[in-house]
């Protein structure tokens, strides 16, 4: 199975050595990788030297290399064109956005998030049903079912026509889900006020964190599918913006993101921040380690998956192929349901 290398540490050179990634620090090999092993390769701004050898021989074996920041937020990514060599998934994607295709497809997304984040809330009250939070948290899954049953119900003639519609409900699902999570929180002892990108508290500080790792896998999926990272549905085009890599994060943000962030907080951890190198605040060191090991392990965790057991970020890149294959082929898209 192929594989996935992160490379944040200070002081790390990466070379290639016949077939091989070498990787140094201080002169001396610390690890080695067999290039055709590699699927993507996740390089921290602390790198040091990288080799350009290298990177063309992981561009030629058909890896990718994205480059991300301190807040694992991606601002490049390379790969080999031939990734873009089947253009028929492409073209059905963006005639999509003028037919119900681009309905169904983000339909399908939301109802799965929405069941994600009531699968969410359910795995943590396994453990706290006879505890007083019980029945708020039951209270907020059923509010949320409704809202599934709502969004099914959406018809039009493009996604431009009920764009608004699918968005107010997904939200209203979204405000009893941050509830429940904020009810659970609160047990422990840490203040959430509620879910915001722009909101400087250490928990949305995790939750955008765990996002930008989460968007870097799910650009390389619909990179290797074949279809248009920028052409999304219900995130409307803007300059810049990966629009269908957000639209499809949706489905994995409850179980990949927020299910080990909560976890991680709910066994006593409580996240703290401090002064980066740049005078930015933002988490700590010992925060951010725990963060990425658990975001790991949850994305090398198995479920099951249309009858098989898959790793979780495997389930990521089948999931784009079967978008790829909806558009061109118009075989109905599921969206992963995850275990509670």
């Amino acid at each position: 199975m192929l594989k996935e290398l992160i490379i944040d540490e200070y002081g790390i050179n990466l070379h290639k050595v016949s077939e091989r990634l070498v990787i140094k620090k201080q002169g001396k090999v610390v690890e080695e990788h067999a290039i055709k092993e590699l699927q993507d390769l996740v390089i921290g701004n602390k790198c040091g030297m990288f080799s350009i050898s290298l990177l063309q021989e992981l561009i030629k074996n058909g890896a990718q290399v994205h480059f991300v920041d301190f807040k694992e937020e991606p601002f490049s990514t390379l790969y080999t064109p031939a990734h873009h060599g089947s253009v028929k998934a492409r073209r059905e994607q963006l005639r999509g956005y003028h037919d119900e295709r681009g309905i169904e497809l983000s339909k399908e997304i939301l109802t799965a998030k929405i069941q994600n984040q009531i699968n969410t809330l359910k795995y943590f009250l396994k453990s706290r049903k006879e505890l007083p939070m019980a029945d708020e948290l039951r209270d907020q899954t059923e509010a949320m079912k409704m809202y599934i049953r709502k969004i099914r119900e959406v018809e039009g003639t493009s996604i431009e026509n009920v764009r608004s519609e699918i968005i107010s409900l997904e939200a209203h699902a979204a405000k009893r889900y941050w509830k429940g999570v904020k009810i659970i929180l609160t047990e422990k002892g840490i203040e959430f006020q509620g879910r915001g990108w722009h909101l400087q508290d250490p928990v949305n500080m995790m939750l955008n964190y765990g996002y930008a790792i989460l968007r870097t896998r799910v650009t390389s999926a619909i990179i290797r599918a074949g279809l248009e990272t920028y052409a999304g549905f219900f995130h409307v085009d803007r300059s810049g913006r990966i629009s269908f890599v957000l639209d499809v994060m949706e489905i994995f943000r409850p179980s990949i993101v927020d299910r080990p962030i909560i976890s991680l907080i709910t066994r006593g951890h409580k996240p703290k921040t401090e002064e980066k190198e740049d005078g930015s605040v933002f988490l700590d060191n010992r925060t951010l380690k725990l963060l990425r090991e658990y975001l790991h392990e949850r994305l090398e965790a198995k479920e099951e998956f249309k009858g098989n057991d898959y790793h979780l970020r495997t389930i990521v890149q089948l999931q784009a192929r079967e978008i790829a294959t909806y558009f061109r082929e118009g075989k109905k898209f599921k969206g992963y349901i995850s275990r509670w």
